[in-house]
């Protein structure tokens, strides 16, 4: 087995992750180890509901992934089993690009982002039926509450730690939430995150955009980040039904040419606005495509690993501890 896509509810998510990290420990160790054969992981979102679970998955693959990439430093693609979780929208050019831009250092230092999240999701989060969606996995004591922001919101957290990388690492959260009356769902929030190295992360979301993405003509879900840094800031909003209704554009705070300030300059121009993967037809994701390129022993692009899983996890407990508390509440 070249390896396993976890699509099971939550709160099964460690356990199977542990399993299969375990077993691509052992091929390691009883193998010549630069001639192993790697055990690549999917995994759906989000990583774990449980925060002491996430920071135990990403522990373990850091440990591993040092390992393999020591004894398999000449291999294509590294020699080392991926480990993704499937934050669909990661994987797209326009997410390469952005974060591209982030680690030129173009933008200067990562000082704000604010980002909004609205799905037509109504249908789901007020149907009692939908109990995965809507009430808190009793099998996992550490969640609080179940709704829009594990469900939806996690593509957004995700994407922005994507982008921004390692440095915005978060400290405090502070968050207000409403609930869907017929099944106790949360159906929008409005979060403060505060980081670690003074940055600050406004996030909001709802549900409760009207209409249904699968209706005919189908009603898009609405992103919009916007990222600031000291020397520039990143815009990257739309509909995501209609590709023509935005664009990935880099605003310029700094250049020899004073002209140039505030100019925006179009990345990836031939391509619009795009998120998640959504569509049933084709060879599937390129969360899906990255990890078969693994699998092959190939080169494969990295849009979602376990420390993206993990600070999606972390921010998205620390918003529904905070909502229950009605204080700021510090990350675990």
């Amino acid at each position: 087995m070249d390896g396993a896509i976890i699509c099971t509810p939550h709160s099964t998510h460690f356990n199977i992750a542990v399993q299969l990290i375990q077993e691509g420990k052992r091929r390691f160790d009883e193998s010549s180890q630069a001639g192993h054969r790697p055990m690549n992981i999917l995994i759906e979102k989000p990583i774990t509901t449980n925060v002491g679970q996430a920071r135990e998955l990403h522990r373990l693959i850091l440990e591993r992934s040092e390992a393999e990439k020591c004894a398999s430093a000449g291999l294509i693609g590294g020699g080392v089993g991926c480990f993704q979780i499937n934050h669909s929208a990661n994987f797209r050019p326009q997410a390469k690009a952005a974060r591209e831009i982030v680690e030129s250092g173009k933008l200067g230092e990562i000082q704000h982002v604010s980002a909004s999240f609205s799905s037509p999701l109504s249908w789901i989060f007020d149907d009692p039926a939908m109990v995965p969606w809507n009430e808190p996995d009793p099998k996992d004591s550490e969640m609080l509450g179940n709704g829009f922001a594990w469900g939806q919101q996690s593509h957004l957290v995700s994407w922005i730690y994507h982008v921004v990388g390692k440095d915005l690492e978060p400290d405090r959260v502070f968050c207000g939430m409403t609930h869907s009356e017929k099944t106790g769902a949360d159906v929008s929030h409005s979060s403060t995150v505060l980081c670690k190295n003074g940055a600050v992360l406004s996030l909001s979301g709802t549900s409760l955009l009207p209409g249904n993405a699968h209706s005919d003509p189908p009603v898009g879900k609405r992103v919009e980040i916007k990222i600031y840094g000291s020397k520039g800031s990143l815009v990257y909003a739309g509909d995501d039904q209609d590709s023509s209704s935005g664009k990935l554009e880099w605003l310029r705070g700094e250049d020899e040419d004073e002209n140039k300030i505030g100019a925006a300059e179009m990345l990836c121009p031939n391509l619009g606005f795009e998120f998640e993967e959504l569509e049933q037809d084709g060879d599937g994701t390129r969360s899906l495509q990255a990890m078969i390129r693994s699998c092959l022993g190939e080169e494969y692009y990295a849009g979602a690993d376990s420390l993206v899983g993990l600070r999606s996890v972390q921010i998205i407990d620390a918003m529904y501890r905070s909502h229950a508390s009605g204080n700021c509440e510090y990350v675990r």
